[in-house]
C-alpha cells in the first residue's frame, strides 16, 4: 500500500557528501557510522511521532454522527466505514539536520490516510437518553513484498461509549432538531515496517571508507490514547432525507512511541568484518490535546428501519474525514 511504503523512510538510504574528518582507525570509522546513523534515526523518529500524535486520536474519534433519536427501549445496530486524512509535515522531514541520511530524497505522502471499520449498537433509555457502544478499528494486516524484501504490519483497536439526547424535537415552531452527544474513545495499536538496503558508504577526509552491507531497517510505532468528546447536531427531516450540520470538540490524552533500528555488516577499507552494526533511534510524543471539527452529512431512510448515512468532518487543513454508515433502527 502506498501510504505504508511512504512511511518506510529509511528504505534505500542516500548519503550526503563525505564529511571532513581526520583519519580514523577502522574501529573508529565503524563507531562513527554507528553514532551518526543512530542520531539520524532519532531525528527521523521524532518527526514521525510529531505527526502520528495527530493521526491516531483524530482517526479513532471520527464518524459516529447520528442525528436520529431512539424511543425508550428501542435499539439500533450497524456498521460504519471511516477514512481520515492527516496532513504530514513533509517540509520538516526534508529539513531535518541529518548527517548520513538524505531525507530530501524521501518520497513521503503529503496527507496520510487512515481507515477504520466500526460495529455499532445503541439502545433507548428512560429520560430520552440513548446509550451505545462502538468496537472496531483496523484488524491486523500483514503485507510482504517478495521483490524487495519489504514487510509491514498494522493494527488498531478502537472501543467507544456514547450517550446522546435530543434536546429539541423539530415541529411547527421548531424548524430544526438539536441533539447533544457525549462520548469516550480508547485506541491502541501498532505499526511495523521492515526494509532492506544495499549499502551505506562512509568516507573520512583521508579516504578511509566503511560500507554497511546486507542492511535492514526496522521501524516500530505503537500508541495508547484516550479521548472524551462532546458534539452538537442540528438536523431537519425532509421526507426520507435528514441533512445535518454540527460541531464537536475532543480532549485527547495518551502517548505515541516510535523507534527505528538499522543493522548491517560493515566492511572497512575493503576488508569485511565479522561485526554486526546496530544503530537505534527512538522518540515519544503526547497525543494532540484538542481536536475541534465541523460536521456535516445526510441520513437517508428509503425503507422502514433502514438508515444510510454519509458524513464529512473538517478540522482545518490538518485533519479531514469521511464516513459511510449502514444501520438498522427499531423504534
Amino acid at each position: 500500500m502506498t501510504w505504508r511504503k511512504s512511511l518506510a523512510i529509511l528504505c534505500g538510504l542516500n548519503l550526503l557528501a563525505p564529511g571532513a574528518y581526520a583519519a580514523l582507525t577502522p574501529q573508529q570509522v565503524e563507531q562513527e557510522v554507528t553514532t551518526q546513523l543512530a542520531g539520524d534515526s532519532t531525528l527521523i523518529s521524532g518527526w514521525m511521532t510529531s505527526n502520528l500524535k495527530y493521526v491516531v486520536p483524530f482517526n479513532s474519534t471520527s464518524g459516529n454522527v447520528v442525528p436520529s433519536q431512539l424511543k425508550i427501549f428501542g435499539f439500533e445496530f450497524g456498521v460504519e466505514g471511516v477514512v481520515s486524512g492527516t496532513q504530514m509535515d513533509v517540509d520538516a522531514l526534508h529539513q531535518l539536520p541529518t548527517t548520513l541520511v538524505n531525507t530530501q530524497s524521501v518520497n513521503m505522502v503529503s496527507r496520510l490516510p487512515m481507515p477504520m471499520v466500526l460495529g455499532q449498537a445503541k439502545i433507548g433509555l428512560p429520560f430520552g437518553i440513548d446509550a451505545g457502544i462502538r468496537v472496531g478499528g483496523i484488524p491486523k494486516i500483514d503485507e510482504n513484498n517478495t521483490s524487495d524484501g519489504r514487510t509491514s504490519s498494522i493494527q488498531n483497536k478502537v472501543i467507544g461509549l456514547d450517550l446522546r439526547k435530543k434536546i429539541i424535537d423539530e415541529g411547527m415552531m421548531k424548524p430544526f432538531g438539536l441533539t447533544l452527544g457525549l462520548n469516550y474513545t480508547h485506541a491502541s495499536g501498532s505499526l511495523d515496517l521492515n526494509n532492506t538496503y544495499n549499502s551505506l558508504t562512509y568516507t573520512d577526509s583521508q579516504g578511509n571508507t566503511a560500507s554497511v552491507n546486507d542492511g535492514m531497517t526496522h521501524e516500530h510505532a505503537d500508541w495508547d490514547t484516550n479521548s472524551v468528546g462532546l458534539q452538537a447536531i442540528l438536523d431537519k427531516k425532509i421526507l426520507f432525507i435528514t441533512p445535518y450540520i454540527g460541531a464537536s470538540v475532543n480532549r485527547n490524552s495518551g502517548t505515541i512511541n516510535n523507534s527505528i533500528t538499522t543493522t548491517g555488516t560493515p566492511t572497512i577499507d575493503g576488508t569485511p568484518t565479522s561485526d554486526v552494526l546496530t544503530a537505534t533511534g527512538s522518540s515519544s510524543a503526547d497525543a494532540n490535546k484538542w481536536d475541534n471539527r465541523l460536521l456535516a452529512g445526510i441520513e437517508f431512510t428509503p425503507l422502514p428501519f433502514f438508515r444510510l448515512g454519509i458524513g464529512g468532518e473538517y478540522a482545518g487543513s490538518k485533519n479531514e474525514a469521511g464516513s459511510l454508515s449502514l444501520r438498522f433502527q427499531f423504534r
